[in-house]
């Protein structure tokens, strides 16, 4: 299998290959979108830097509340914190708290040291540097073998599953993210869990043993990389599991001999002889019938049944195949 997903040579080494296995290959990695780590942050910083602004020159003059120009000022910054709320729920939540404490303070006229009215800014440079940590520190890998997910700076959380466990992988685009390019990917891994069970599939399949990617570039892409590896997955399951043909008697076959012939004259005065044949003798044909096959281990036998039932749960194979092995493997248990 071929793709054209594969990371080039200035992205060849992000996801780290100590937890690759001898003779794994990745055939995609990435990270989350740059947008949705940085924009926001960037977005934090400006209206932050925007709000420490219009604060000094507020703060450099009376405030009086019946003045046009003083009411609109105030106006603006109060817009600025709702902006800056919006835009990053965790950083600019803080961010506002700190702004309308200041916003209080320039009401007041309370003269404070001018670095006090740019600490919204400052938050917003750091989100940014930490976000950035954390961008960095976030891998996102198929290889074709499993599904790779790995987050944390300091406490690290690695997660992978098998590819011929997943059953369907699904995108998640809504408007914004289909305009700046990016979405979030799930793999409904196999179980009594998995997969897609109610209208909001994002919250069922996080709570349904799934593997969800947040925010990642181009999830078509990947998408397609993704279901070319699990068809050439089972693929190679379907080849390897077909039912053997079931074999093949040949009934015994019953060979008459025929009695032997005599000579016509015979003399009277000799008494009659009675000649008896024997019966027909029975000859059975060689038997056809492939020798016993050697016996399996337990833990090999239990292998084999677990797989089987896993293919036939995914229709690559009939339940006829399916009862047809389980027999063959139990009768070599």
């Amino acid at each position: 299998m071929t793709t054209n997903a594969a990371p080039n040579e200035g992205e060849r080494h992000k996801f780290p290959k100590k937890h690759l296995v001898t003779g794994e290959r990745i055939l995609w990695e990435g990270r989350p979108s740059i947008v949705v780590y940085f924009l926001r942050s960037l977005l934090l910083f400006v209206f932050g830097g925007l709000f420490g602004v219009m604060a000094i020159l507020q703060s450099n003059q009376e405030v009086d509340l019946a003045n046009l120009g003083t009411f609109l000022a105030l106006l603006a910054m109060l817009l600025l914190v709702v902006l800056m709320v919006g835009v990053h729920r965790k950083w600019g939540l803080l961010s506002g708290l700190i702004s309308v404490a200041i916003i209080v303070l320039v009401v007041l006229n309370v003269h404070v040291n001018g670095l006090v009215y740019f600490i919204p800014m400052i938050i917003g440079l750091l989100a940014f540097a930490i976000e950035y940590l954390i961008w960095s520190h976030t891998f996102f890998a198929i290889s074709d073998r499993r599904i790779m997910t790995q987050y944390g700076i300091f406490n690290i959380m690695f997660a992978d599953t098998q590819i011929d466990r997943v059953q369907n992988v699904t995108v998640v685009q809504p408007l914004i993210e289909r305009i700046l390019g990016y979405g979030d990917v799930m793999f409904a891994t196999a179980g009594e869990m998995g997969g897609i069970q109610s209208s909001d599939p994002r919250e069922m399949m996080k709570s349904g043993g799934a593997i969800v990617w947040d925010n990642i570039p181009k999830p078509f892409q990947v998408r397609k990389v993704a279901e070319e590896i699990i068809f050439s997955a089972n693929r190679r399951q379907t080849v390897q599991y077909v039912p053997a043909p079931a074999p093949t008697y040949v009934a015994p076959q019953v060979v008459s001999q025929p009695a032997p012939a005599y000579a016509p004259s015979q003399s009277a005065a000799q008494p009659a002889q009675t000649y008896a044949t024997s019966a027909p003798a029975v000859q059975p044909a060689a038997s056809t019938a492939a020798p016993s096959q050697p016996s399996i281990p337990t833990a090999e036998a239990e292998e084999r049944m677990i797989k089987l039932k896993e293919m036939r749960d995914k229709n690559l194979i009939s339940e006829e195949e399916y009862q047809q092995k389980r027999k063959e493997i139990l009768g070599r248990f």
